[in-house]
């Protein structure tokens, strides 16, 4: 007759846990995790119970000080030089992340463009450049919700209100995909660095995209700055925290696979 998991001891049954999490990883590195995690187990139990622990209550603490299942197995992670032989549905939860992180983004610099126009008005966000001309009948169209307001003025308060409220729509599907995200079920274990530093790329490659459309719209009139300068400042510190981010994670995968590999 099976055991039931509540007749399980300690040891055991965190065994069990761990070699369910390491079903997906590399099977010699697997083997070594899961050799060595017991051998560790059963003897830090067995030195507890040297001290005066009873039986149960030394594999219940040798599991204590070992560590939760998820601090051990990231040293058992995807090695990125593997990553091509993933099958695609791997792909498919962090790709949802980093579309929802974005569009997020997306939405916060369409609320730093509302803060910009109402400190320094329509025009430093979404102001027309110099050479920027409107028919007649153009003019009449923008300037009728604006009375009072010449085609300029009035261009760029139509331009304000696109820019605010289609980045916070993006921002609204970013908080869809973020719930869709948190659902998706966890999928292969990817290379820890992996994920963060395509996001680091992406966003600094915006900051600088976005930066020099914002220096180049300073030159000409300053006119429009505020639309690129918000989504800079946005996109730079994201950049930068999801990079530190992904160094951190990948060198403490690094750290984790030499112990393995020990």
């Amino acid at each position: 007759m099976n055991a039931r998991p509540e007749d399980q001891d300690a040891i055991e049954a965190y065994l069990d846990e761990l070699f369910a999490a390491a079903r997906d990883a590399e099977p010699a590195a697997a083997r070594r995790l899961l050799a060595e995690a017991e051998a560790h187990l059963r003897e830090s139990a067995a030195r507890l119970a040297a001290q005066g622990l009873g039986p149960e209550d030394a594999e219940t603490e040798a599991v204590r000080r070992f560590g939760p299942v998820a601090a051990v197995t990231p040293a058992l992670r995807t090695p990125l030089r593997s990553v091509g032989r993933l099958p695609l549905h791997a792909l498919v939860r962090p790709a949802v992340g980093l579309a929802a992180l974005g569009a997020i983004a997306v939405g916060l610099s369409g609320v730093l463009s509302e803060v910009f126009g109402r400190l320094w008005g329509a025009g430093f966000v979404s102001g027309d450049l110099p050479g920027v001309a409107y028919t007649a009948a153009r003019c009449a169209v923008l300037q009728a919700p604006y009375p009072g307001l010449d085609c300029a003025q009035a261009a760029a308060q139509h331009h304000w209100g696109e820019v605010v409220e289609g980045r916070v729509f993006l921002g609204a599907v970013g908080i869809v995909l973020l719930v869709l995200w948190r659902i998706l079920p966890p999928d292969l274990p990817l290379p820890a660095g992996l994920v963060p530093g395509l996001g680091a790329a992406a966003f600094l490659l915006a900051s600088a995209a976005t930066g020099l459309a914002a220096g180049s719209a300073a030159v000409q009139g300053g006119q429009g700055v505020g639309a690129w300068l918000s989504a800079t400042s946005v996109a730079l510190p994201l950049g930068l925290a999801l990079g530190v981010l992904a160094a951190v994670r990948a060198r403490r995968q690094s750290a984790l696979r030499d112990a393995a590999a020990r």
